[in-house]
């Protein structure tokens, strides 16, 4: 089944589970391993609207057009599937706007009067869904935003540090460039929190270093674009010392195999082809996941926060970080999914482990 007709089939939603019997409270022992607050001025979030299971919940999702928003609806149906879950869950459905800020509030004024409890959101745009959110908050409609995250006190919002990713892997193009030469660096969707947050943390350290140059591409994060602008790019004649690359790093490594070219040291994402060909052929690199397990913990932060639990308004979810060093097969790269496979797809801190081959037969 392809991305698309997955996300229209989830947009279906899962059906009923109902409650039955008397019901564990969801604030699962201590949470204060899981639920970080980001920083220590980070707010305490209370919900005045509390109410006993079940629930009815709803995923909005923005951008499609990526083997990562596939995992992170399937991983969402499998973590609303778990029996611990499930009977705190009266329904449960997935709806998907593209990268359209008025599709979006559409579908989210859609979700507010349809009467669900809680929407978890990975949004198109940090500013421009905040309007309705507030609306959604006024509603008594819980929302936590993930991933793409929205800039409203009105939500929670969970995350991983995107501005420290940005920068760790420029700090890695320079170990490896000794801070002269030529940069690509393939961005993600334009206009999303998720890249303006990870190229802000680039340029913090690019622009220490005079004897960097850099040429910027939009590869969306996806491997089959991020293949084209990067192949288009040395099609021009340039020459590239290094790789900086928000996603679609699979589709990068294919793009200089192409041409024929050494792989410089390239610093990206989670794709699973990139770890199998730095594994394999040992060109230097670092990988850093954004996981699509994030939609699970804000699927149980969520649930906990209608039971009456007190959460950090902002949580964060540390960085999970492979380099040449600490590759493993089966434990950060895997056979029997594609290149194009997104690797982080747990959350350890929380104990939210999903396997990736169920994943990626979830979504085919």
């Amino acid at each position: 089944m392809k991305r698309r007709d997955l996300l229209k089939q989830a947009a279906g939603g899962l059906g009923s589970a109902m409650l039955m019997g008397s019901l564990p409270s969801l604030a699962w022992a201590d949470n204060s391993s899981c639920y970080k607050a980001w920083s220590g001025s980070t707010k305490t979030f209370s919900w005045p609207h509390t109410k006993k299971p079940p629930y009815r919940i709803a995923l909005s999702n923005s951008y499609i057009g990526n083997e990562w928003r596939a995992e992170m609806a399937t991983i969402a149906k499998m973590y609303a599937d778990r029996p611990e879950v499930k009977k705190l869950i009266k329904d449960f459905k997935i709806s998907s706007a593209g990268n359209d800020v008025n599709a979006q509030i559409a579908q989210i004024n859609q979700m507010i009067l349809s009467g669900v409890d809680a929407i978890v959101l990975d949004a198109a745009s940090p500013t421009g869904l905040n309007s309705t959110i507030e609306k959604a908050a006024s509603a008594g409609v819980l929302v936590v935003s993930f991933d793409n995250v929205v800039t409203t006190d009105k939500a929670i919002t969970i995350n991983q540090d995107q501005f420290d990713m940005g920068k760790r892997w420029a700090d890695f193009v320079i170990k490896h460039t000794g801070g002269k030469g030529h940069v690509l660096v393939v961005r993600g969707v334009a206009g999303t929190f998720v890249d303006q947050q990870r190229y802000k943390g680039g340029k913090s350290v690019f622009d220490k270093h005079s004897g960097i140059k850099t040429t910027e591409v939009y590869g969306n994060w996806d491997n089959g674009t991020a293949q084209k602008v990067t192949a288009n790019a040395i099609a021009s004649g340039a020459k590239f010392d290094a790789v900086w690359s928000e996603g679609g790093d699979s589709g990068v490594v294919n793009a200089f195999k192409q041409h024929g070219l050494k792989m410089p040291p390239i610093a990206g994402e989670a794709e699973n082809g990139f770890r199998v060909a730095a594994a394999k052929d040992g060109f230097p690199m670092m990988s850093i996941g954004q996981s699509a397990g994030l939609v699970a913990l804000s699927m149980k932060v969520a649930l906990s926060v209608l039971q009456g639990e007190k959460v950090p308004q902002s949580i964060q979810s540390p960085l999970n970080i492979v380099t040449n060093d600490n590759l493993e097969k089966g434990k950060n790269y895997f056979s029997g999914v594609p290149d194009s496979f997104f690797d982080g797809v747990s959350v350890p801190d929380c104990g939210l482990h999903f396997d990736a081959k169920q994943v990626y037969q979830g979504i085919n």
